[in-house]
């Protein structure tokens, strides 16, 4: 039951952060979910969650195949690099990993933009950037506080 649970409240979540990306363009919605799912260090569920998150953000994105990979894989990088001087499911912690994955974001889209040669609009990049950093909080709080509270428990 708390298996069906669990995936009834992924399957929510993924849902909610879809809408959240259509009605604001450039934010990935999805990001502070995978940083929930690295906390709770359930192997099977990061795993099914990063195919699932991957396959919808390439789905989305108009740069070719591998952006979202890159993206989600330096997430879990840094979160893994980061996470034994902090507590993990901390604001403060969250806040200094967005403002990371905001700068990783920017230096992505302009590496990926120069693989394809796609002009770069870096005053658009950057404002993108800085509204990932910002949502990823904003939305990874009250997805922390809503997520069943047994998820966080080892398997």
């Amino acid at each position: 039951m708390k298996k069906l649970y669990r995936l009834f409240w992924w399957f929510l979540y993924t849902t909610g952060a879809v809408v959240v990306q259509q009605l604001i363009p450039g934010v990935d919605a999805l990001m502070p979910g995978f940083l929930l799912a690295l906390q709770e260090n359930r192997p099977r569920q990061l795993m099914l969650l990063f195919v699932v998150f991957t396959l919808v953000q390439e789905g989305a994105g108009s740069l070719g195949f591998g952006t979202a990979m890159l993206s989600y894989a330096g997430a879990a990088l840094l979160f893994r690099m980061s996470h034994g001087f902090f507590v993990e499911d901390n604001i403060v912690f969250i806040s200094m990993l967005s403002a990371c994955l905001g700068l990783y974001h920017c230096l992505l889209i302009r590496l990926m933009c120069a693989i394809q040669t796609i002009p770069v609009d870096y005053e658009l990049l950057v404002k993108e950037s800085l509204i990932q950093t910002l949502a990823i909080p904003l939305i990874w709080v009250p997805a922390h506080l809503a997520r069943p509270k047994n998820a966080a428990a080892t398997p």
